[in-house]
This record gives structure tokens, C-alpha cells and sequence, in this order.
């Protein structure tokens, strides 16, 4: 279903059973490097007083599984943003997996006016699916795989409101029977005027997609195969 949901809606994403694919952007700005990990780097560096913003809540957003496999799930509305103005520079985006899945792709999705965000959805961008019919929905913008050293210029003052457009990270995650759970994930970043000093933004939301390696760990009940979508 595609639903379209506010900032004050995110913690409740506990209660969500299958796909939630669409919310209304909050804001953001975002660049990243992705480093996989079944359990990510340990090491962790200091916030940098919250220069960077991912301008998003914790909680669980689950999508159902489908009847075919292997199949992708993908996550976003990450919109990050530079909360001081001054410029930042992502370095890597490390994750932890207690149920690894297939393939996990790192996609930014730029968008040059204010549209709806993609919060959970099945299929890969840019054609996701509606689960109520099966076919391609599509989700306006442009989109790319990250790069190393990508920069975030946009201040959050701007970005999200009015013309000024926003970037999403979107998490594209393949799985097969046993599905596949990002706990948590991490973003280093230097800023600028002092690249040798490397900091972190903590990501506490867990993207869940359900299968038999996920019953148990997380809502039980928010993993039924999805009678929807073939």
C-alpha cells in the first residue's frame, strides 16, 4: 500500500505489517560511502556536535515477504543535511546484519522539488512494486549508487522546503527465503576545515525484511507472507 505518512508517524513504524512505501519528505541532504559488514566496524568516533542530520526517528520498519524469491526491499527517507552550514564529506556508511541478506546497495535519490519520500517499499528503485495490484510504481527523480567523498552542501534550513529539493538515502536490500535485517548503521564524515578528524551519525532504525531467518527476532506478527504481491 502506498501510504503517505508525517514525521510524527515514524515511531510508529512498529505496527506496520507489510510494505509502507511513501511518506511526505521531511527534509535532507545526503552523500555516502558504503562499506558492507555482517557486523560492522566497532570503532566509533565522536557525533561532531550534530553537524551532520539524518532528520529522522529510530524505531522498526518491516516489509512483508513476498511469495518469490529471491526479492529486494528497499528503505529510505534518510534525508540528511548539514545543520551548521558548514560543508561535509561522507567517508563510509558501515551497517550491522544479525540476519545478512543476499546483497545490500547504497542509491541516492536526488529530487530538484519537494515530492513524497519512499519510506519502505518491495522492488528496487526506480520501479518499485504496489502490492496491491503487482506492477511498477515509479518514484520521481534521479538516482545513483554512491560514491567516495561525496559532499553535503544543502543546510537543513533549505533543504525539504520550498523549491529547494531534497537527496534520499535509500537502503536496497536483496534477500531470499531467510530475508534479512539492517540493525542499525552508522555514517562517518569529516568537516570541513579539518579532514583528518572523522566523526559519526548513529542511524537507530531497524529495516527489516521478513523470512524464516527473521521469526523471532523482531514482530513475529508483522512477518505473514504478503498475499499480494506474486
Amino acid at each position: 500500500m502506498i501510504v503517505a505518512m508525517a514525521r510524527q508517524y515514524l515511531l510508529r513504524v512498529r505496527q506496520w505489517r507489510a510494505a509502507h512505501p511513501v511518506g511526505r519528505v521531511m527534509a535532507g541532504a545526503l552523500s555516502a560511502v558504503l562499506i558492507f559488514s555482517a557486523a560492522a566496524d566497532a570503532k566509533q568516533y565522536p557525533s561532531g556536535v550534530g553537524v551532520l542530520s539524518a532528520q529522522t526517528s529510530g524505531g522498526l520498519v518491516v516489509v512483508g515477504e513476498p511469495k518469490r524469491h529471491p526479492w529486494v526491499g528497499s528503505f529510505g527517507s534518510y534525508f540528511l543535511c548539514t545543520t551548521t552550514g558548514r560543508e561535509v564529506t561522507v567517508r563510509r556508511i558501515r551497517y550491522e546484519t544479525p540476519v545478512r541478506p543476499l546483497d545490500v546497495t547504497l542509491t541516492l535519490r536526488e529530487v530538484r522539488k519537494n515530492t513524497s519520500s519512499v519510506i519502505s517499499a518491495q522492488g528496487a528503485p526506480p520501479e518499485f512494486i504496489d502490492p496491491d495490484t503487482g506492477s511498477g510504481l515509479a518514484m520521481g527523480g534521479s538516482y545513483e549508487n554512491f560514491r567516495p567523498g561525496l559532499r553535503i552542501t544543502r543546510p537543513c534550513s533549505e533543504s525539504g522546503k520550498g523549491g529547494h529539493g531534497f537527496t534520499e538515502l535509500l537502503f536496497v536490500v536483496k534477500a531470499d527465503e531467510r530475508g534479512g535485517v539492517i540493525k542499525r548503521a552508522w555514517i562517518d564524515y569529516t568537516i570541513a576545515g579539518n579532514p583528518d578528524r572523522r566523526y559519526s551519525l548513529a542511524l537507530h532504525r531497524v529495516m527489516v525484511l521478513c523470512g524464516d531467518g527473521v521469526h523471532g527476532l523482531y514482530d513475529e506478527n508483522a512477518c505473514a507472507i504478503s498475499e499480494d504481491v506474486p
